[in-house]
């Protein structure tokens, strides 16, 4: 498919439902739907739900959600049919059906009886004799007269069917991110299509589906590259032209090492729900996956992109090739940002909703929670962090012997007499009252929060209020 040719540009997201939507996932998403909107065209989602073991329903109520939550909202699914659907491959088996038998009427499919043991050996004996782990399957089923293949079918045995790859034949293509890429016939085998409970495999289904549901382009991870030569073998066969191809980068871990769920810093954090439970803001999240990968353009510094300006700023040249880094540092920057930004009201709602379940608070405590979640709001990287950044004020600290010497001591005594005796329970009074001890406010912080550092002690003082910092003094 020539860039030329294509009238609406129509992209997709298609994850299998196994799991919960990752942030490369989600990031994939972005792009894909970054990329229509600023061509008014069209989102779709996809569920390829063919992995029958490991499908769950609620992965795709889940996923769902979680793409609407972020403002990524699908215009085709299985939550909104357009003209393209079914959106969920299991629903699509007979439309499956016909474009494989296509394949082995016109001979670019074969049946394979090989079983799984034969296969093994066949593969042990290949890295054995040629010292090289490259196998291929070596077609032996390709040799079968339709005689034995008839043989073997009224018999039952277990199959699979296999596209016969021109060997001879180049595939190349030019990847909108990466730039040509050619994949030579001879380094692919005779992948499996199909099995015979009916169930097609990802590159074949794959292909039919977004060459029925019309995609213009596939923005996809670096990781399907190889999956693209498989694709490029099918689209010929079929004598279709292909969407055209970008494959951005992996996401990497501080260490510059692929991202794994198995990430000791972060893998508390790299699930979209994991994010929302502990209060990162969508707006966040989505700002920061658009630059984990892309950039607006050179000298072009701004960092701050809601969705509507992402879309405007959009283009695939900003995309790149190279590994992008995903790092907690970056992404709570980018949280604290918008939590900095959030209305007054809005503010209150999402810190009352944290600490309330937390401490089992009553209502009458809102007004006194509202100003502990603001005098903390700056340090703040997600929401989740108020429970223990204001522990302080809902819990009496572990009191610590810090073996003083007399003037010490002598001093802290001066200041408690010296609150004993305000009158006027307020911040500005409090500072005025402490002046004369202000070399003390460390041991002070120690003693009222069990903390070498926070906000300004007198802030503190006013809201952990009289009769609380009285008791902790002593």
């Amino acid at each position: 498919m020539n860039k030329k040719n294509i009238t609406v540009t129509r992209t997709r997201f298609a994850p299998s439902p196994t799991g919960e939507l990752h942030i490369g996932g989600a990031r994939t998403a972005l792009f894909n739907y970054l990329l229509a909107k600023k061509n008014q065209g069209k989102f779709i989602l996809r569920v390829e739900d063919t992995d029958q073991e490991r499908n769950k329903e609620e992965f795709v109520d889940n996923l769902y959600e979680d793409l609407l939550w972020l403002g990524i909202k699908p215009d085709e699914s299985v939550f909104r049919n357009g003209d393209y659907g079914p959106y969920r491959q299991t629903q699509r088996l007979d439309i499956y059906r016909k474009y494989i038998e296509k394949l082995l009427i016109e001979k670019k499919a074969y049946y394979c009886f090989c079983s799984p043991e034969e296969l093994a050996q066949e593969r042990e004996q290949f890295i054995r004799e040629n010292k090289r782990g490259n196998y291929q399957y070596s077609r032996k089923c390709l040799q079968l007269s339709e005689k034995e293949i008839q043989s073997f079918l009224s018999q039952q045995t277990p199959y699979v069917l296999r596209l016969k790859v021109p060997q001879e034949r180049n595939y190349s293509f030019t990847d909108l991110v990466r730039g040509a890429v050619n994949f030579q016939g001879k380094d692919i085998e005779d992948f499996v299509l199909f099995r015979q409970n009916g169930i097609p495999n990802f590159n074949f289904a794959c292909v039919v589906d977004d060459y029925l549901m019309k995609i213009s382009h596939v923005l996809r991870g670096e990781e399907h590259l190889s999956n693209t030569g498989k694709q490029l073998v099918l689209y010929e066969a079929f004598g279709l032209n292909p969407p055209l191809f970008s494959h951005i980068s992996i996401i990497l871990n501080k260490e510059k090492k692929k991202l794994s769920k198995r990430d000791q810093t972060t893998s508390e954090f790299q699930m979209i729900c994991q994010l929302r439970q502990k209060g990162y803001l969508p707006q966040a999240i989505v700002n920061y996956l658009l630059f984990l990968g892309w950039h607006p353009g050179k000298g072009i510094t701004q960092e701050i992109f809601d969705l509507k300006e992402a879309i405007e700023n959009f283009n695939l040249k900003g995309l790149h090739s190279q590994g992008a880094v995903f790092t907690l540092k970056k992404l709570n920057w980018y949280n604290n940002y918008y939590i900095r930004q959030l209305e007054e009201k809005e503010f209150e709602k999402w810190s009352w909703k944290v600490l309330q379940k937390e401490y089992q608070l009553a209502e009458e405590k809102k007004e006194w929670v509202k100003k502990i979640a603001f005098l903390l709001r700056p340090q703040l990287n997600y929401f989740q962090e108020l429970i223990n950044l204001s522990r302080y004020f809902f819990q009496e600290p572990l009191q610590i012997d810090l073996d003083l010497p007399p003037s010490q001591l002598e001093k802290l005594k001066e200041a408690k007499e010296l609150l004993i005796t305000l009158k006027d329970w307020k911040e500005e009074s409090i500072r005025q009252a402490l002046q004369t001890v202000k070399d003390l406010f460390p041991l002070m912080r120690r003693k009222l929060t069990g903390q070498k550092s926070g906000p300004e002690l007198p802030k503190i003082i006013y809201l952990l209020e009289k009769e609380e910092v009285l008791k902790r003094l002593s």
